[in-house]
């Protein structure tokens, strides 16, 4: 009888997160990096008399543990690894208010009676929007000055420009008018008045995010006071190899806890995780190995 061909693992295919209350998956990683498991004993030696070497020992606890570098960052990634809640906003072909206009600095400057009403997406503006998060600061009782955060949009539509260093987006302040809309300028946002006598507080702030026609906006809340990281069990897969053999490792309890998010000139975004591996006393067991020989 011939030997058996040799287990060979190579790559790494996918990743695969599920709730163990009834194993449904969060998602999958398939954009990886690579993977690993370590399964790390610490032991307790026996020294005695004059021998210089140990005359027995014993592994006394084994750290288990994965690690892996992940290239993608669906929802899930944050809410099990950095203990996130997430909000999601549908997508939409025109745009939308991803944060709704809020008050900031006191409360004069949004107010349905006194202030301003509603800050929103214009329509037959959408075209203008721009990806930013707005601030609208009162110039005067009936005015107000209008900066955004970032320029990485201002080429949508009609091209907008910062007016000086403060970030300031509007040439001259806008004038609010009780019930009655105004533009900001080339944003795809109209402001409307509210429906008394204006009388806001000079210097008091608002703000709201928009965003651009997109795929869906997703808000990830990180260390929130009821923030949790949820155990959970995972499938991972060595790559398909030539001869159809295939390696699969599965943990059944498994926890994890922060990683990095890099923002690096001209570089990708890598995440590295590492999640522990917990002894899980239904399966009894930490993890199982299927191993798939080929043809």
């Amino acid at each position: 009888m011939a030997l058996s061909n040799d287990r060979i693992v190579y790559g790494i295919h996918s990743l695969a997160p599920y709730r163990r209350t009834d194993r449904t998956p969060y998602g999958i990683l398939k954009v990886l990096g690579g993977g690993s498991i370590s399964l790390s004993a610490e032991f307790e030696d026996l020294f005695g008399g004059s021998n210089k070497f140990q005359w027995a020992s014993e592994p006394k606890t084994i750290s288990s543990e994965f690690s892996a570098t992940v290239k993608s960052m669906p929802d899930f990634l944050f809410e099990l690894y950095l203990g996130a809640s997430v909000a999601t906003t549908a997508a939409s072909a025109t745009g939308s208010i991803v944060t709704a206009f809020a008050n900031k600095l006191n409360a004069s400057v949004l107010n349905a009676s006194t202030g301003i009403a509603t800050v929103l997406i214009k329509a037959g503006s959408e075209a203008d929007l721009k990806d930013s998060v707005y601030v609208v600061v009162a110039a005067s009782a009936t005015t107000v000055d209008v900066y955004a955060l970032t320029d990485i949009a201002f080429g949508n539509g009609t091209d907008i420009d910062f007016e000086n260093d403060a970030l300031k987006i509007t040439a001259s302040a806008i004038t609010v008018v009780a019930s009655t809309a105004a533009d900001i300028p080339n944003t795809g946002l109209e402001l409307t008045g509210g429906s008394g006598v204006i009388g806001m507080t000079t210097g008091d702030t608002a703000y709201l995010r928009a965003a651009s026609a997109h795929g869906g906006v997703s808000s990830i809340t990180i260390g929130e006071s009821s923030m949790s990281f949820p155990e959970h069990g995972f499938i991972g897969l060595g790559a398909k190899r030539g001869d159809n053999s295939l390696f699969e490792i599965e943990a059944f309890k498994a926890i994890g806890g922060g990683f990095p998010i890099g923002l690096e000139e001209t570089v990708f975004s890598i995440p590295e995780l590492t999640i522990k591996l917990l002894y899980d006393s239904v399966e009894n067991a930490v993890a199982k190995i299927t191993a798939t020989a080929g043809e």
